[in-house]
Parts: structure tokens; C-alpha cells; sequence
């Protein structure tokens, strides 16, 4: 290879390198600032509910995040995938139009299931009914504006995500100052914030998309089904509150509660990260993977220090925020921030394999540490209630990131082609 040429090629991965980085930077301020915001209107909430109604809000909500993955059936990320490998395919706009039709399909069971809930289970249930528009609507949006992401219009979703997330806080507010009640203002606002998002990412969409091509639905999910498992099994640890209420009882759920989702919005960050991680390991090989591996590393090491800061900081920022209603969370929020560090190391190497081709070893690898999660947490409520159950939680993201890592050492090791 002549200098020029040598010069040229390496000129072409510098600008590779500063794109990634570009990209980073979006997601990782816009998503750390609605992470923030995502957080305090959780503590918003939780300063107006008892430990025990936020426990059960919080499994209602861990039941409304599953499904949204459920019924997406994978369809988004094939999506987002196929358009990374081919822009022109027909099939990214087939996939969206599908994914409109299982959103509608979500608000509807949504809509059944909330009226069951509240006739038979808690009244309560009654002031969740705006939150079937929130369940279909921003799984839709975020589909959507997933193909100007993988366009390199980072800052439209990362824009649309914060102004997503402000607005609910605000009207949330604003709601509660007029009188409403909190869950039921938390819900409005959430409807409202993320219809808007979903008809701003249609109308922005829609019209860089191709022709729709005229692959059958059932090819679309047979491709799509190992995203789907993978999603599916990473969102069923959701329903470790469910478990640890069920195990622990209702009192120590809400303190787990307190844990896993006031702490659950900084696990947003590293699967944004990821986001951006797999258009690029899709056009990679066990050679040229090699940077984003050094990525990802530097990434947790970033992300580790932020959660170390939350740990140390619990026993202080805790009862200041949430009251002394809630002085027993602070070592389950300790012990749920430290796991989250392994939780932010799944997430990118997951993205690294599925780019490459290797979806299927996450999935299964997904599934069985969503087993170890909710066993876990079964087990560790009936132990030591919210403490327990934050072990088991943090257990489980451990055994997903090792067993990650260990695939990726293997990839590169066999050179593997990228599938």
C-alpha cells in the first residue's frame, strides 16, 4: 500500500472515529439530562404516594413496559438494523407500518387490561387509564425516530427525547398545582408528552422513507423474533417489583420500588449508547471491531464513576429527596446503582454481538439472566426483603455482562465473520 494510500485510509477512520464520537456526545448529554428528568419526576411522585401506593404503581408501570416490548415483536430494531445495512430496503418502511399496527393493537389490550385492573384488583387503577396512550405512543415514536438516529440525526431524537421528557415534568406540575390527583396527573402528562413526540416523528419520517416493499408480514417477524426474545427478556426484569411484592410483601416492594426505578432511568443512558453502537458494529468484522470494543470500555469506565458517585452519595441525597418515609432504600439503591455498572456492560457488548450477527446468543443469554434476575429477587425478598432483592437484581446483570464478554473474547479470538 503506497503512502497516499496509507494517508487516505487512515484519514477515512478518523472520520469514522470523530462521527461516533459526534454521535456520542449527543446521546450521552441528551440522554443523561432525561435521565435526570425522568428520575425527579419519579420523585415527584413518589413524595406524593406512600411506600406502598408507589409499589403498586411502580408494578403496574413494570407491567406497561413489558408489553410495550412484547407487542413490538422486534419489529423496531429490525428496522433500525435493516436500514443501518441498507437504506434504500423497502423493508424498514414495511416494518414501520407494521409497528403502527401493533401499537394500536397495545393501546387496545392496554386499555382492557387497566379497566379489569381497576374493577377487580384497586381502584386506584382508575386514575392509570391515560397511561394506555403513553404505552402505545412512545414505543411508536421511538421506532420511528430510530431511522433518523441511524441517519446520523442524533440530535432530533436526542431533542425530541428531552423536550419528551421536560414536558411531562412540567405538566405534571402544572397539573397537580390545578388539584389533580398524582398518579392521575403523572398519567395525563405522560399521554400528552408522548402523543406529541409520536406525530412529530411521523411527520418528520415519513417522508425520507422508501417505497414499502411487499415482503409478508410473517418473513418480517420470522427476522425479527430474536430481537423481540432479546427485548422481551431484558424487559421482564421489570416485573422484579411484582416479584419482590409478591415474596416480600408490599411495604418492602415499594422500598425496592424506590431502587430499581428512580435508579432505572440511568440504565437509559448506556442502552442509548448501545443504540448507536449497532449500526456501526453492523458493518464490522472481528478486525475492525476492535475500536469499538475500546469504546464500549471506556464508556463503562465513565458510567462506573457516576454510579459509584450515587452509591456513596444514597445515605445523604435519599431521605432529603424522597423523606424519612423511605430511610430503609438507601442500601438497596446502593447495592441496584453498584450493579448497574455490569448492567451498562451487558447493554453495549450486547449491541457489539447483535451487530455483527451473533442476536441469537443474546437473546438466549438475555432470557436465562432474566430467570437468575427474578429468582433472584424471589428469593432474596423472602430473605432480607428490598435488600435481598437488590442483590438478586445486581447478580444477575453480573452473569449477563461476563457471559457477553466472554462471547465478543471468543468472536475476535476465532475471527469470526461478521453474520
Amino acid at each position: 500500500m503506497s503512502t497516499g494510500q496509507t494517508s487516505e485510509l487512515k484519514d477515512a477512520v478518523s472520520v469514522k472515529a470523530n462521527r461516533i464520537f459526534g454521535q456520542f456526545a449527543w446521546v450521552v448529554a441528551g440522554r443523561v439530562l432525561a435521565a435526570l428528568i425522568q428520575a425527579v419526576s419519579f420523585v415527584l411522585l413518589a413524595r406524593g404516594l406512600t411506600p406502598t401506593d408507589f409499589g403498586l404503581f411502580s408494578t403496574v408501570l413494570g407491567f406497561a413496559t413489558l408489553a410495550q416490548t412484547v407487542v413490538d415483536l422486534g419489529v423496531s430494531t429490525l428496522a433500525l438494523r435493516e436500514r443501518a445495512k441498507n437504506p434504500d430496503s423497502g423493508v424498514v418502511t414495511s416494518a414501520l407500518r407494521l409497528n403502527n399496527k401493533l401499537s394500536f393493537v397495545l393501546a387496545l389490550v392496554s386499555l382492557a387490561a387497566v379497566i379489569a385492573g381497576a374493577m377487580w384488583v384497586s381502584p386506584l387503577l382508575w386514575q392509570i387509564l391515560p397511561l394506555v396512550i403513553w404505552v402505545a405512543a412512545e414505543r411508536n415514536a421511538d421506532a420511528w425516530l430510530s431511522i433518523a438516529f441511524v441517519d446520523g440525526q442524533v440530535h432530533v431524537t436526542t431533542l425530541n427525547l428531552v423536550i419528551r421528557r421536560g414536558i411531562t415534568v412540567a405538566l405534571f406540575l402544572g397539573l397537580q398545582f390545578c388539584g389533580l390527583l398524582p398518579v392521575l396527573a403523572f398519567c395525563i402528562a405522560c399521554a400528552i408528552a408522548s402523543a406529541g413526540s409520536s406525530i412529530f416523528a411521523h411527520r418528520f419520517v415519513a417522508r425520507r422513507l422508501p417505497s414499502a416493499s411487499d415482503i409478508p408480514i410473517g418473513s418480517l417477524l420470522q427476522a425479527a423474533w430474536p430481537y423481540w426474545l432479546n427485548s422481551v427478556a431484558t424487559q421482564a426484569r421489570n416485573l422484579d417489583v411484582t416479584v419482590t411484592a409478591i415474596f416480600g410483601g408490599a411495604f418492602q416492594a415499594g422500598l425496592y420500588a424506590s431502587a430499581s426505578r428512580i435508579t432505572g432511568p440511568l440504565r437509559i443512558l448506556p442502552a442509548s449508547l448501545s443504540s448507536v453502537l449497532l449500526p456501526h458494529a453492523s458493518r464490522r468484522d472481528h478486525r475492525t471491531i476492535r475500536g469499538l470494543v475500546r469504546l464500549v470500555a471506556v464508556c463503562v469506565a465513565a458510567l462506573s464513576v457516576m454510579y459509584i458517585v450515587i452509591v456513596l452519595m444514597a445515605p445523604w441525597f435519599v431521605p432529603v429527596l424522597l423523606g424519612d418515609a423511605y430511610a430503609e432504600a438507601v442500601f438497596p439503591i446502593q447495592i441496584t446503582a453498584f450493579g448497574l455498572i455490569f448492567a451498562s456492560a451487558a447493554a453495549l457488548l450486547g449491541s457489539l454481538l447483535q451487530g455483527v450477527g451473533l442476536k441469537h446468543y443474546v437473546a438466549h443469554t438475555a432470557v436465562a439472566t432474566t430467570v437468575v434476575c427474578l429468582v433472584g429477587c424471589a428469593i432474596g425478598a423472602a430473605w432480607a426483603g428490598a435488600v435481598g432483592a437488590a442483590y438478586g437484581l445486581s447478580i444477575s446483570f453480573v452473569i449477563q455482562a461476563v457471559l457477553l464478554a466472554a462471547r465478543l473474547a471468543v468472536f475476535m479470538i476465532r475471527r469470526e465473520p461478521n453474520r
